[in-house]
């Protein structure tokens, strides 16, 4: 019998609502056919960068150290919050902390017990490097569509392009970029590397939500194209692959919700009498790296400095769910981080998001907020925060390791996938992890983990706020639910 291997296939932003036998048969028929579970979490917040560490890692952001697709943090010494796609920063980041990826890294784990690991991605060149961790050091491929200084040697990616030709330029929705990167998994990567372990990542439908809509044609296009990807992948597997011992994890990272009105938060931020720039210095007493999902350092930790920009923000309408690192933060109406998984030294003394609502969109789908991020258009998509609709992503596994045609309810999270995978390859769960191997869905065990949920409310004056999270038996950490402004 062929030693047990696992293909990873991570369709960026695919809502489980859009996986439909007329949408995607594809994914819908794979998720049927094996294990779907329903009751998923992304890590918080729930971006697409924050995701990636977390699935290589086992650990959320309290325990890896990616706090956001871009994070402030005053020791790194730059004038604005590292953008995790900026190359130069991060280099320049891990030489500071010593280990930008704070946990091991599932890559790591493998070239420790002689396994072999390989990804794709089509996904930001931040994408790619925290996927491949120290891949680059440890010889294994690492390709990404950015180029050969973003893959790692051993991926060969001038090879590769003289083979199958240059990646196509990107589009919405992003069709050409999505089949060049199956058919290079199929006919180079895993042939030709042979990995045990293979991520597939692959930009869609989530490039297209963002810009047309979660609810426009052209995100119908983008999942019609990965769905037709993964039927390729799927006439592999059966004919071949499953033969040969490959089991496939196939997710989405997060979901997405609308945006229907934009803020300036550094500006309201202002006008209320703070001082706010991009980094603290002579003039800034709090950085603020805005978004929907946003976060502030405070200059000294001062808590005074820190119960004021928490007040301004709590009457404010236009924001959400607010934490803060301080052990006082329900004094002051915010939640502790602790609740949302986020306490780590790197961690800003506030975290917030805009206001989201559970009314549907005016394309009909359900979950709709503020944001400050200006790029994205009235009516795109959006992701970050604590929705439960962009927390719920699709996660369904399917070969001989794993049971079939059930639907499991037990909270799980992106945070169980690399222990998921160790325990299917025969190795040991790293016992730092934080997330657990979903022995319910495996063919050999089946049995359902002990499951308590625990609602964490704070308020003062007019506002309140309420975060639902859901401790499962074998986690280290609890799942977080949802979380919204409730007044």
């Amino acid at each position: 019998m062929p030693a047990p291997k696992v293909l990873v296939v991570v369709f960026d932003g695919l809502r489980p609502d859009h996986v439909t036998p007329n949408r995607a048969p594809a994914i819908h028929g794979f998720a049927q056919a094996g294990v779907r579970m329903t009751r998923t979490a992304s890590a918080f917040p729930s971006e697409t960068r924050v995701q990636v560490a977390t699935l290589t890692t086992g650990h959320p952001p309290a325990g890896h150290g990616i706090m956001a697709n871009a994070f402030y943090d005053p020791r790194l010494g730059f004038d604005s919050a590292m953008d995790t796609s900026d190359d130069a920063r991060m280099r320049a980041a891990e030489r500071i902390y010593g280990r930008l990826i704070g946990a091991n890294h599932l890559s790591e784990i493998l070239w420790g017990a002689g396994k072999k690991f390989a990804a794709l991605t089509t996904g930001k060149v931040g994408n790619a490097r925290l996927l491949a961790g120290r891949a680059a050091e440890l010889g294994q491929p690492v390709l990404s569509i950015w180029g050969d200084t973003i893959s790692t040697p051993a991926a060969r990616y001038t090879a590769v392009i003289e083979r199958f030709g240059s990646p196509p330029e990107q589009q919405f929705p992003n069709v050409a970029v999505v089949d060049w990167a199956v058919t290079v998994l199929l006919e180079h990567m895993l042939p030709d590397h042979a990995p045990d372990v293979c991520v597939l990542w692959l930009n869609e439908p989530d490039l297209s939500y963002h810009y047309r809509g979660v609810a426009a044609a052209e995100s119908e296009t983008a999942i019609n194209a990965v769905d037709a990807g993964f039927a390729r992948i799927l006439d592999w597997w059966r004919v071949e692959g499953q033969a040969d011992g490959w089991n496939i994890i196939a997710l989405s990272d997060h979901g997405h919700v609308t945006v229907e009105g934009q803020v300036d938060v550094a500006a309201a931020l202002t006008t209320a009498g703070l001082s706010v720039g991009p980094a603290i210095g002579p003039d800034v007493d709090i950085a603020l790296k805005p978004g929907y999902s946003a976060h502030a350092a405070v200059r000294d930790r001062d808590p005074a400095l820190i119960a004021r920009l928490i007040a301004t923000l709590r009457e404010a309408e236009w924001c959400g769910p607010i934490l803060a690192r301080d052990r006082r933060a329900e004094d002051h109406g915010a939640l502790p981080i602790t609740v949302v998984n986020w306490h780590h030294p790197r961690a800003a003394d506030v975290a917030f998001t805009l206001r989201a609502r559970d009314t549907d969109s005016a394309g009909g789908m359900p979950g709709v907020i503020l944001a400050d991020n200006p790029d994205i258009p009235l009516g795109g998509g959006m992701h970050g925060g604590l929705h439960p609709v962009e927390l719920n992503h699709c996660l369904f596994l399917g070969g001989g390791a794993f049971r079939a045609g059930v639907t499991l309810e037990t909270p799980t999270g992106i945070v169980d996938i690399a222990p998921t995978i160790l325990r299917l390859i025969g190795l040991p769960v790293h016992p730092l992890m934080a997330g657990r191997a979903l022995t319910n869905a495996f063919i050999d065990d089946g049995a359902t983990p002990e499951v308590r949920e625990t609602v964490h409310e704070a308020g003062r004056g007019g506002y309140a706020q309420r975060i639902t999270t859901a401790s499962v038996a074998g986690a280290a950490r609890p799942y977080l639910r949802g979380g919204l402004r409730i007044s």
